[in-house]
């Protein structure tokens, strides 16, 4: 009885010791987690994603324009989307939205529509559909253009982001990881990344390394919170 009443303390020594080792590495890996983002924080996000489209030329070319319709804000739009720019992006977007976007997106995907069909390869169009799926949330739709441009713009690292959300947004949480870990090869500093990774972690409840990837993204999470006041 003696040996077996020893038996379980040590028993509950090891418990409370494995646990108190666990808390620690915890501890430890969120420390150097927080640290390793202040380090980054000041570092740009953008600097190893090529497109196959030059959008800075496209945008360049839209903003000298003298056209103020819808078409031209989407076309910004789609442009600072493929450019990482996100405040610009969600500008333009909320001017389409305050003007009326039901008819106007249903035109958009119409005419792309017919053109993807015409020109499978075409970027711009698919860009310009995909989108506007993705407006609608219909995102069944939007993924199908989406995973279309991941093949002919592989290393632009703004289409993974909106690939890996439409998937998630159909259950499809473990492909959607995939794909963001995907363009972390390519661009292994860029902040958005990090935080999509991150919620896309604690969704599954992987809750150490959400942090660790959500402490890798304070300029993208700082940049979302302006946005939101």
């Amino acid at each position: 009885m003696e040996e077996t009443h020893i038996y379980r303390l040590q028993s509950k020594a090891q418990i409370r010791h494995s646990r108190i080792i666990l808390i620690l590495v915890v501890f430890v890996l969120v420390w150097l987690a927080f640290h390793q983002g202040l380090l980054h924080a000041e570092e740009a996000s953008t600097g190893h994603s090529r497109s196959q489209v030059d959008w800075e030329g496209i945008l360049e070319g839209v903003s000298k324009g003298q056209d103020e319709d819808l078409n031209t804000h989407l076309m910004l739009a789609v442009s600072y989307a493929n450019l990482g720019m996100i405040p610009e992006a969600t500008h333009e977007i909320r001017i389409i939205e305050s003007s009326g976007y039901q008819e106007f997106g249903k035109e958009v995907i119409r005419e792309n529509s017919e053109k993807v069909k015409g020109s499978p390869d075409d970027i711009i169009s698919l860009n310009l559909l995909a989108f506007a799926y993705y407006a609608f949330g219909e995102y069944e739709e939007s993924l199908e253009c989406f995973e279309s441009l991941m093949k002919l713009d592989p290393m632009n690292v703004w289409i993974h982001h909106y690939y890996a959300y439409s998937l998630a947004m159909v259950d499809r949480l473990d492909e959607a990881i995939d794909v963001l870990k995907a363009a972390l090869e390519i661009d292994p500093s860029n902040d958005y990344t990090h935080l999509l990774l991150g919620l896309a972690y604690r969704e599954k409840g992987w809750y150490v390394l959400s942090v660790l990837e959500l402490a890798r993204a304070r300029r993208a999470l700082s940049v979302l919170r302006s946005l939101a006041d």
